[in-house]
């Protein structure tokens, strides 16, 4: 009997360390009572001491970030209606304010009835990942910005600058008509620069 519980709480120690490593927690929802089980790292990932608190789905949810309270439900909903598994991505506010992103998987098991009985699932912390996602978006944003400002310089120079040139040589010579037609040149050249400038800052604005 000790030999059993000893190797318990081995494999218990030792699937706490995966979950760590992996910032990955699990949890089993008791629908009638209301009792949510977490794991050792689920509590962490949330911001609070293993077991240190009983959870219920209330708890949960005030934790959800509210922009995303009402996609957490719904998913919720579905799978109570349908029986299917759930896959999706949401936000969580810790205890301490942080916003953190969690990976969210689980199943909903049913009595012989087909009523509701428990949800049980992993949850990832994957925040990590998505700031250094957001963070190579930045930078390609930031690059593509800074290829824009090149060619826009070299385009302004190309027709731009070379168009008054043309144009005021032409009106030394006192060739009006060829200075009036290289500024129409050039206007139109500066035109479809600043219209192509903006058409693409676009993307741009909305990332910064």
């Amino acid at each position: 009997m000790i030999d059993a519980v000893e190797a318990l709480l081995d494999l218990r120690a030792r699937v706490d360390n995966a979950q760590q490593l992996a910032n990955m927690g699990d949890y089993d929802w008791d629908i009638p009572t209301d009792t949510n089980t977490w794991s050792d790292q689920l509590y962490r990932i949330f911001g609070y001491e293993p077991q240190s608190r009983n959870m219920d789905y209330a708890t949960y949810m005030e934790h959800c970030h509210p922009d995303d309270r009402e996609y957490v439900t719904t998913i919720h909903q579905h799978t109570f209606a349908t029986g299917e598994p759930y896959t999706f991505t949401h936000r969580i506010i810790r205890r301490d304010g942080e916003v953190r992103h969690l990976l969210c998987n689980g199943e909903l098991i049913t009595d012989d009835l087909g009523a509701p009985v428990r949800m049980r699932g992993t949850s990832v912390d994957i925040t990590d990942r998505v700031l250094a996602e957001r963070q190579r978006e930045e930078q390609a944003a930031r690059a593509h910005e800074e290829r824009m400002r090149r060619r826009a310089a070299l385009e302004i120079n190309d027709n731009v600058v070379q168009g008054l040139t043309a144009a005021l040589y032409a009106l030394e010579v006192d060739d009006d008509g060829s200075a009036v037609e290289y500024l129409r040149r050039t206007l139109d050249s500066a035109h479809k620069v600043v219209t192509d400038l903006g058409s693409e800052a676009g993307p741009i604005s909305a990332l910064s």
